[in-house]
Order: structure tokens, then sequence, then C-alpha cells
């Protein structure tokens, strides 16, 4: 008997539009054996025409975009706004793929010549690239339907790396994710390869994922969410018989500190910019701010109180499902009941997955464990400490993703700075985490358990979870891959006894 299951409106908490089909163990077999047969000769397509696949499916997702706005905002609640330009990233990402596979970097080409002086000894010819892995898994993630959802940021670099894909689509946007799967095959074929290359399956049973971590052509998992699944998955794929690496961002606090200095110049501003980052998407962001770090004395008084009146003035949109909007309710509630705390309440959220804004206030000597764990949602924990401790503080967290201190010009904060980038992948100065670049010097990743690695999960550098380096010893020129044969086919810059030239050898 086949089960089904339908989209579910966050507003009303009512289930609306097309039934889909639970996808099977079967179906998850049949997608990753399809791309399997297809891996050899995707992983062969030249830097050109995967450039041209990354842009055909750009052009694909382009062609849906009303479609694509009018449908996610349904199924998450999402304001148009967020959506437009979410969907725009979506594409610019796969065309910043496009240039880089294009110029050839991601296969990082080096090659040594034979050199008869080489001290200790004489070095053979010995040429080396990146080739990728094979057929990837990967999971869509529920805050971001279309930057990290089907054809999102782990998609799109495993694409790039020349990897075929199998993705388990998220539950809470199955439309949305119809809709986006239907455009990643139409670019494919357009440019003569098989849609085989990139599977789907959907569906709310676990048993999917275990199928899709199980099987064995599955190489590497790409996953952006929660330290829960990511954990699952991390610790399933290291039980297989032949472990795969899991690349996993898992959120985290993200904690922000203020200087005694800098609030006393401008708390007001400062508190309403925390709490804007704090309630962006209704805190459903892995980068939220979820951590505020604030001196003791009137500058610490100052800034809860403009948070405390600023809290009232806000309205937040309801979580993206019911299990997000429920984890969240009982977190806060339990929260809500230690005598240490202050906690100050904004408005309720009524009607389907709606709740209520909440920030908690804590002397950090009273920071309990459960205060020091991401909660997904409108929610953050103000952390009091004397500013003479916040190198302590800040030393006595987890590992993670940001971390920015707000500061004023020629304060001593070095210490603080060095403490904090031992925790966090990306440190930022006066800002916020909230907003994440597609750039190649960004760095989303960090210490775990932020991240299952050090790798980052946006960006260029994301393509290079997918790749592992081959060296070629000795080698006759025709059974070289292109990318390190004399004659450079590829017009590709390539590392030739130490410097960097597009020449031919």
């Amino acid at each position: 008997m086949t089960t089904t299951f339908q989209a579910v409106d966050p507003t009303t908490g009512e289930k609306f539009g097309a039934s889909f089909n639970e996808s099977s163990a079967q179906d998850v077999v049949d997608a990753i054996t399809k791309a399997a047969k297809t891996k050899s000769a995707f992983a062969a397509t030249s830097p050109a025409k995967r450039a041209a696949i990354l842009r055909a499916i750009g052009a694909a997702i382009e062609s849906r975009r009303e479609k694509l706005i009018e449908v996610t905002m349904k199924e998450t609640a999402l304001p148009s706004g967020r959506l437009t330009g979410e969907l725009s990233r979506t594409v610019f990402q796969l065309e910043q793929f496009a240039l880089q596979v294009e110029s050839g970097a991601h296969l990082q080409a080096v090659i040594d010549l034979p050199d008869t002086n080489w001290v200790p000894a004489a070095r053979p010819d010995i040429r080396k690239a990146n080739q990728s892995l094979g057929v990837v898994g990967i999971f869509a993630a529920s805050n971001f339907p279309f930057a990290f959802s089907v054809i999102g940021g782990d998609s799109a670099s495993a694409l790039a790396a020349g990897c075929t894909v199998v993705v388990k689509a998220h539950p809470s946007h199955p439309n949305t994710c119809q809709i986006m799967h239907e455009a990643v095959v139409e670019g494919l074929e357009k440019e003569g390869i098989s849609g085989d290359a990139f599977g789907m399956v959907q569906g709310l049973s676990p048993d999917l994922t275990y199928a899709i971590v199980n099987n064995p052509e599955i190489t590497a998992i790409g996953f952006t969410g929660s330290g829960l699944v990511g954990k699952i998955l991390v610790n399933a794929a290291a039980k297989r018989e032949v472990p795969i690496p899991v690349f996993a961002e898992m959120g985290s606090l993200n904690p922000v500190f203020f200087t005694p200095k800098v609030l006393a110049e401008k708390a007001a501003d400062l508190a309403k910019a925390a709490l804007d980052s704090a309630t962006l998407g209704s805190g459903q962001f892995c980068t939220k701010p979820g951590i505020l770090v604030i001196p003791t004395g009137a500058e610490g008084d100052n800034f809860v109180k403009e948070v405390e009146s600023y809290l009232g003035t806000l309205n937040v949109a309801p979580l993206l499902n019911k299990g997000i909007a429920d984890r969240y309710g009982s977190a806060i509630a339990e929260l809500a009941k230690s005598s240490d705390l202050k906690v100050i309440s904004g408005n309720p959220t009524s009607g389907g997955f709606g709740v209520t804004p909440t920030v908690f206030v804590v002397d950090w000597a009273k920071a309990s464990h459960e205060l020091l764990e991401e909660h997904f949602g409108p929610t953050t924990v103000i952390i009091r400490a004397d500013f003479k401790d916040f190198v302590e503080v800040a030393s006595g967290l987890e590992g993670q993703l940001c971390a920015a201190l707000h500061a004023t010009s020629g304060e001593k904060v070095q210490e603080l700075l060095g403490a904090l980038s031992q925790k966090a992948g990306r440190v930022i100065m006066n800002g916020f985490p909230t907003a994440v670049a597609v750039t190649a010097a960004m760095q989303h990743g960090g210490q775990w358990p932020s991240s299952s690695s050090h790798t980052t999960s946006v960006g260029l550098d994301s393509v290079f979870r997918f790749v592992r380096p081959v060296a070629h010893q000795g080698f006759a020129d025709e059974l070289l891959p292109p990318a390190l044969q004399n004659a450079n086919p590829w017009k590709i810059s390539r590392t030739v006894n130490g410097k960097v030239s597009k020449d031919s050898i």
C-alpha cells in the first residue's frame, strides 16, 4: 500500500495541495543505481561542458521563478521579498560555480616534471588533480527552500565537483522540491546529460535517510540542518562497512559580544539590530545570534532595557513546520521555569505554527547547558559577564559557525578575537552573523559541533568537499586525464614545477 503526504500551510496548520507518494526503499535503490550508472560520464565532462550544465539549470529555475515564489510562499509562510532574494542567490551561486569549474580551479592541477637533480633522490614525473567522489547523497534543509534545498549550495557544489546526486527532498515544501527537481533535470537534458544524474526521493519516513546513507554506491553526504539529524548522519556513515565522509553544517549559537564602550555609545541601535538579526526569518537561520554577551554595569542594563522595549514592537511569522514549532515551544517553556533567568516575552503569533518571541537574560556564572544549546526559532540568550571575563566566556563556548564582536576604535580586543577565532569558522567585526555571502573567501563551517569537518558549505570552496586528489606517476601522456596532459587541452591554469601557467608542456 502506497503512503501519501501533503504540504502543510504554516499559517493554519492545515494540509493542502497535491498528494505525494512516499518513496520506498526500492525507490531509493533505483535512484541511486541510475545515478551510479551516469557517474563516470558526468565526471568526465569538460570544465566548459559542466559550466554549461550549471548555467542551463540556472536558466531552467529562472523560467519557473513566478511559479516557485507563489508555491513556496504557501508552503513556508516566508514573505515574497525573502524568497525572491533567496531564489536569486540560488541562481547566482550556480553561476559562480560555473565560473569556477570553467577556469579549472576545482581541479587544482599540479605537475612536477622529472628532475634528476632533485634532493634527496631523482624525482619522477608526478602529476596530481582532483577527481569527483562519485554519487553524493544530499539532504534538503527546511529553512532555505531554495538556497539549501533540492539544488541549493550542497547539491550545486556536488554537481560542480562532477558528482551525480541523489537528494532527499524536505517534506515541509514538497511542491517546491518537485518544481526544482524538474528544473534540474531540464537543465541536464538540455546539455545532453541524462536526468538520472540527479535523482530525488520524497517522504516523511526516517527510513529514507538510512536507505541513502547505507547504500554502498553513496560516497559522501552533504547536509545543512540540525545538530540532531547531522549527528545521526555522521554516526550512520561511520558504521558502514566502508565509512564515508559526512559534510554536515549543523548550526550553532553564533555568539555576539559587545564591549562596555560600544554600548555606552549606541546601546539602543545595537539592541534593535541584535533583535532584528535574532528574529530574522522567525529565528530559523543557522546563523542566528543565539547568544548576546554584554557587560555587567549600567551599559548592560541599558541594553537589556532597550531589548525589552523593542521586542514588544516585533511580530514574527509562523515557524516552518509543526515539529520545529513544538520543539521551540517545549524548550522555551522548560527554560522559563528557571529562577536564575529573566524572561522577556514578545507578541505571540496566533494560528498555525505561531510561537512567542522570547529573550532570556542570565549571568554567565548561572548559564545552564540547556541555555547554551541552539533553539531554532525567535529566541536569544543575553549573557551578562564582567568585561574582563569575556575571553573566559568565549573560551568556554563550544564550536561555532560564526562569532561577532562589537567594539569601538582602539579598544584592546585582540585576545578576545583570538579566542573567538579558535571557536568559529567566521569572525565578524561590528556586524551580525545572519548574512552569508556566496563568495570565494566565505567560510561557513566551524569547530564541532557546529560542523562535522573544517570545510565550508557556502562559497566556492564548498566544491572541495566532493573531490579528492589523485596523483599519477610515470604515465604516458595519452593515459593521463586531460587536466594533466602535456597539451593542456582544457586550457586551464596548472601549477607546473611551482609556477602557475596555462601553457602546454
